[in-house]
């Protein structure tokens, strides 16, 4: 069963377990996004036994996925590292046409950091050929796992299908249009390595945030006002456990930058985010949009700012604002990163899925 061409590096203690599996289609649970790490299923590459299976558990990395209108999705060019403290474990490839990678790890704290040049592929025709489509990455990378003793590791990538050009759809698991926070991005000041962006000429673009809503709550206020505050990505499911899932994938963009600096390395660290945003319904009849995105190194804020009336949300009966489109075309914003900050305002549309 073992294929040598699967294995680019593998550890002496793991050379011969790792298993692949041929492309073949794998059962999908109705809630779950696409992933190339996910628990151990029937169908999937059996390892060998280990040596001492009470001191390991076993890593599954799926690399095909059926989408939800009999579509397939294969990861192509995919190069898997596994980590510990002690160093590298194994470096998988799983460039082939393989649909599984298995292997067993010893007990302990570990990683699996998904190499740059993957492919994200569509069949439509049950797997005769597969085309690559735009994708990004909207989950945690490396991302860090706890191995117990002779239990399957659960990692996730999840990926996130958009078209670069302002419509985004998402075709995996049972997410076929997740939300967007989009429009321009007008900068007024900014400092050290960000400073080029407060020069005429560099200070205007777009921007998108394409995330899927983990929770969204009624909140009233001691003053009567009525607000929903909308969470998404990193810890905001609260699923416990030593391998928790990656809670809702986000990924953002920036689209007509001159500089290249936003686009490039501000949109990664804002990437596999925490989102937080809260639109208010005030006792005077107006409407209030405030939030944050919180990454690794960066921090975008969107003051508290008045939504426009001409194009706010509905009023529901119960008095809290319709889930909805509206738009506000003067949020004031800051961002605070490890490069420089910045400030200005942002004319943000708020995109939700079709019913």
């Amino acid at each position: 069963m073992l294929s040598t061409d699967a294995l680019l590096q593998i550890s002496p203690a793991h050379r011969s377990r790792a298993t692949t599996a041929p492309r073949a289609a794998m059962s999908l649970a109705a809630a779950a996004l696409l992933a190339v790490a996910a628990p151990l299923a029937q169908g999937c590459a059996a390892a060998q036994a280990p040596d001492d299976e009470g001191s390991t558990g076993e890593l599954v990395m799926p690399l095909l996925q059926p989408g939800t209108h009999g579509e397939l999705f294969h990861l192509g060019n995919a190069i898997f590292d596994v980590t510990d403290v002690h160093g590298v474990l194994a470096t998988i490839d799983g460039s082939g046409n393989q649909s599984a990678v298995t292997l067993p790890l010893p007990a302990g704290l570990a990683n699996v950091a998904l190499r740059d040049g993957w492919t994200l592929e569509r069949s439509l025709d049950n797997g005769a050929t597969y085309q690559p489509v735009s994708a990004l990455l909207g989950s945690v990378n490396p991302a860090g796992l706890r191995v117990l003793a002779n239990q399957p590791v659960v990692v996730q990538f999840s990926f996130l299908i958009r078209d670069p050009n302002g419509t985004l759809r998402v075709t995996m698991g049972v997410v076929p249009d997740p939300r967007e926070l989009a429009g321009g991005l007008v900068v007024e000041t900014a400092t050290d390595g960000l400073a080029g962006y407060a020069q005429p000429g560099n200070n205007r673009m777009d921007f998108a945030i394409f995330f899927q809503l983990a929770k969204l709550q009624s909140v009233t206020l001691g003053d009567g006002t009525r607000q929903h505050v909308y969470t998404a990505g990193l810890g905001s499911g609260g699923v416990p456990g030593p391998n928790p899932p990656t809670d809702t994938p986000i990924a953002t963009e920036f689209y007509n930058d001159h500089l290249g600096i936003m686009a490039g390395q501000i949109a990664r660290d804002l990437a596999a985010v925490f989102l937080t945003y809260t639109v208010a319904a005030r006792p005077d009849g107006s409407f209030e949009l405030s939030g944050e995105l919180d990454g690794l190194t960066s921090t975008l804020v969107f003051v508290p700012s008045a939504i426009d009336p001409v194009s706010s949300p509905t009023l529901g009966a119960d008095g809290f604002p319709n889930d909805g489109f509206f738009y506000d075309s003067g949020v004031p914003f800051t961002l605070n990163s490890a490069i420089g900050t910045m400030s200005g305002t942002l004319r943000m549309r708020h995109l939700v899925p079709s019913p």
